[in-house]
């Protein structure tokens, strides 16, 4: 392995056994303008389709790639607003001087498991409510197993459905530019998507005043 993934064994996590099943989804919706932004400045990664997208054999060592990855991206990455940042609301981009947010978490362990041979329609870029209602990203990566969850929240790696998330929307398994509406945690039920978010084209025209006050409305759906 290379240096900085090594997991202490005390910490790896039990390797699931029970397949807890695949997340209910629902039709086709406008992905988060923060990932066409971001598909517009890195369009290699937002290319491939697949008519049969298939899960990803969840081994022992497949589990302990994901806990190794998830770990260490999380250690190293530093936890630092958009705003902080770029001054930008939303701004979807691979961490920045080992620093970001919670799509830029996802992107780079993204990144990092298709580098190491995991397919990219088995990695989906998602979108979820917290409890507070704020918008958050998280990977799902789906495998025969189940699909489980990569977020920078916490340490450990669960099934979509033990999360204490609402889910919004996620990527496609046919093209990672393809999102669809998710089920939620509770029952498979679609959440219901902010409005806003389809005001996005007319937030641009706003004058630079204006601009500003829509983006920060804009902010809690991760448009």
């Amino acid at each position: 392995m290379p240096s900085g993934f090594e997991t202490p064994n005390a910490e790896l996590q039990i390797l699931p056994v029970v397949n807890k099943g695949s997340m209910p989804v629902g039709a086709e919706t406008p992905p988060p303008m923060g990932y066409v932004g971001f598909c517009r400045r890195y369009p290699a990664d937002c290319t491939g389709s697949t008519s049969n997208p298939r899960p990803h054999r969840l081994t022992e060592a497949a589990w302990r790639e994901l806990d190794e990855v998830n770990a260490h991206v999380n250690r190293t990455v530093q936890p630092v607003e958009d705003a902080d940042l770029y001054n930008k609301p939303e701004w979807w981009t691979y961490p920045d001087n080992n620093s970001g947010d919670c799509e830029d978490y996802v992107l780079l362990k993204r990144r990092i498991l298709i580098e190491r041979g995991w397919s990219p329609n088995t990695l989906l870029i998602s979108v979820v409510r917290e409890r507070n209602g704020d918008g958050h990203a998280v990977l799902l990566v789906v495998t025969d197993q189940g699909e489980y969850v990569l977020d920078n929240k916490t340490r450990r790696i669960v099934a979509w459905q033990d999360t204490p998330y609402t889910w919004v929307k996620r990527q496609s398994q046919q093209h990672p530019y393809v999102w669809v509406r998710a089920g939620q945690a509770s029952g498979g039920n679609r959440a219901a998507l902010d409005v806003l978010e389809f005001f996005r084209p007319v937030v641009e025209q706003l004058s630079p005043e204006l601009k500003p006050i829509a983006d920060e409305a804009l902010r809690p759906s991760l448009s």
